[in-house]
C-alpha cells in the first residue's frame, strides 16, 4: 500500500476536519465528510483505511452509518467520536462492530494512540481476510501428513465432530501436533469464518491468565487504564483453544467450568454478565484422568472438556510417517532457504527411523531444518545428522547384533540338548558309550547333562 493512510473524518462540525488535518496531516491523509450519506459515498469510491465517525449527526446518525458500513465494507475499521453523555451508546456501537471510541473534547495524545492502534488493527484485518482462504487450505485435514492407521482414525473423528459444537479434548505428548489438530477442527467447522484464539494455560501466572481469558474493566487493578476484552469474549462465534489445560490452576478451573455451563463471562472489575458463543477445544500433554485421580484436576470440568477425546500417538509409534514428514519438511525448507536438497540417503533415513523422537514431529522438523541449513550437497547423509541421533542408531545396531547372537546361541543349545537326549536313548542311558558316540569326554557329557537338566 503506497502513500499515507487515508483517514475519513465524518462530522457535521466544520472545524473537525481542520482539527484532524492540522494535528495529524503529516501522518495521515485526512478526508472530510459532513454527513453519513457523504461518508458512504466516499468510502464506496476510495480506499479508506480508517473512519473517525461522529455519533450524533443530523439525518443519518453515526449508528446508522456504522450499520451500513458493517454490511458493505466489513473490514474498514471505525472509531466512534462521542460526547461524555453518550458513552453508553458508543459502547453499544462497539458491539455492532466499531473498533473503539473516543470522547470529546479530545485528549490529543489518547486520540493519536487510538488512531494508530486502529490503523494497525485494520491492516491486520485486511491481511487476515487475504490469508483466510490460504489458511483454510493449509489447515485442511487432508494437509496433515500421515500414513499411520492411528492418525487416519483421528481424521475420521475430526470429520465427524468438526461441524458440531461438542467440546474436544486432545491428549498427546509435546510436539505431536495438538494445535494443528485443533485448527483443523476449527477450519472444518461452521465457525471457520470466526476467530480461532489459542491460549497457553501454562505460560501465564493465574492472575494474568484470568485477565487474558476474561478481560477487565477500566480501573479493575493498577495499570488497567482502559477496558480490555478477554479471549472468551473475542472468540465469540468462533473457537477458543485452551492448550496445556492440565496446568490450569484450581481457581481458574472453577471459572472455566462456569463459562462452559452458563455460556457467560464477567470481566475483572465488572458486574455485567456477557453472553459468549464459543466452541471449546482443549489439549494437554498429561493424562487428565490421572490428574483427576490425584485431586489436581476437577472431575466435573474433565467430563465437560472430554466429551470427544482425541489421543494423538507419539512419533515413535508411527514411524511409517517419518519418510513422508521428512520429504515434506525438505520441500518446504528448500523454498525458504534457497536450497536444492533432493532427498535423504538410505543410511540417514535408517538413523532417523531408529531414533525415538521424544520431541515428536516438532523435534523431527527442527532436526531436518538444522540439517538442510547447515548441510552441503543435494542429499542428506548420516554425517549431517546431530551426534545424539547417530549415537542412538549405533546403540540400536549393537543391541540388534547382540540379540542375533543370543538367538543363534539359543538355537545351538536347543539342538545340542536334543542330540544328547538321542545318544543317551540309543545306548540305554550308558554315558560312556553316549560320550564316545558324540565325540566328547564322559566328564563333558556329565556337565552338559547337568546344565540341560536331563
Amino acid at each position: 500500500m503506497g502513500g499515507l493512510p487515508k483517514v475519513l473524518v465524518v462530522d457535521d462540525e466544520t472545524n473537525m476536519e481542520w482539527l484532524f488535518r492540522s494535528s495529524f496531516g503529516d501522518l495521515y491523509e485526512i478526508i472530510g465528510a459532513r454527513s453519513g450519506e457523504e461518508a458512504l459515498e466516499k468510502i464506496a469510491s476510495d480506499r479508506i483505511d480508517l473512519v473517525m465517525l461522529d455519533l450524533k449527526m443530523p439525518g443519518m446518525d453515526g449508528m446508522e452509518v456504522l450499520k451500513q458500513l458493517r454490511q458493505r465494507h466489513p473490514t474498514v475499521p471505525v472509531v466512534m467520536m462521542t460526547a461524555y453523555g453518550t458513552v453508553k451508546t458508543a459502547v453499544e456501537a462497539m458491539k455492532m462492530g466499531a473498533h473503539d471510541y473516543v470522547t470529546k473534547p479530545f485528549d490529543m495524545e489518547e486520540l493519536r494512540m487510538i488512531m494508530e492502534n486502529t490503523l494497525k488493527f485494520g491492516r491486520l484485518t485486511r491481511e487476515v481476510e487475504e490469508l483466510r482462504d490460504q489458511l483454510q487450505e493449509k489447515f485442511h485435514i487432508k494437509n496433515i501428513i500421515t500414513a499411520s492407521p492411528a492418525m487416519l482414525n483421528v481424521f475420521r473423528v475430526i470429520e465427524k465432530v468438526a461441524r458440531t459444537d461438542a467440546p474436544v479434548l486432545i491428549e498427546g505428548e509435546s510436539g505431536t501436533g495438538k494445535e494443528l489438530v485443533a485448527r483443523a477442527i476449527h477450519w472444518e467447522s461452521n465457525r471457520r469464518h470466526k476467530p480461532f484464539l489459542p491460549v497457553n494455560c501454562a505460560a501465564l501466572p493465574e492472575n494474568l491468565l484470568e485477565s487474558e481469558l476474561f478481560g477487565y474493566e477500566e480501573g479493575a487493578f493498577t495499570g488497567a487504564k482502559r477496558r480490555k476484552p478477554g479471549k472468551f469474549e473475542l472468540a465469540d462465534g468462533g473457537t477458543i483453544f485452551l492448550d496445556e489445560i492440565g496446568d490450569l490452576p484450581q481457581g481458574m478451573q472453577a471459572k472455566v467450568l462456569r463459562v462452559i455451563e452458563e455460556k457467560e463471562i464477567e470481566r475483572l472489575g465488572g458486574t455485567k454478565r456477557i453472553p459468549v458463543d464459543i466452541r471449546l477445544v482443549s489439549a494437554t500433554n498429561k493424562s487428565l484422568r490421572e490428574e483427576v485421580g490425584k485431586g489436581r484436576f476437577r472431575q466435573d470440568l474433565y467430563y465437560r472438556l472430554a466429551v470427544i477425546p482425541i489421543k494423538l500417538p507419539p512419533l515413535r509409534e508411527r514411524k511409517e510417517d517419518i519418510p513422508l514428514l521428512v520429504a515434506h519438511f525438505i520441500q518446504t525448507l528448500n523454498k525458504t532457504n534457497q536450497k536444492n536438497i533432493k532427498g535423504v540417503s538410505p543410511e540417514a533415513m535408517n538413523m532417523l527411523k531408529a531414533y525415538e523422537w521424544p520431541g515428536n514431529v516438532r523435534e523431527l522438523k527442527n532436526v531436518i531444518q538444522q540439517t538442510v541449513v547447515l548441510g552441503e550437497g543435494e542429499v542428506l547423509t548420516p554425517e549431517m545428522l546431530p551426534e545424539y541421533i547417530k549415537c542412538q542408531a549405533v546403540s540400536h545396531s549393537t543391541t540388534a547384533e547382540h540379540s542375533l547372537k543370543d538367538k543363534i546361541q539359543e538355537l545351538k543349545a536347543g539342538r545340542e540338548r536334543q542330540m544328547i537326549q538321542e545318544a543317551l536313548s540309543k545306548f540305554g542311558g550308558n554315558r560312556t558309550k553316549a560320550a564316545e558316540y558324540l565325540g566328547i569326554s564322559r566328564r563333558s557329557l556329565q556337565m552338559k547333562i547337568k546344565a540341560f537338566g536331563l
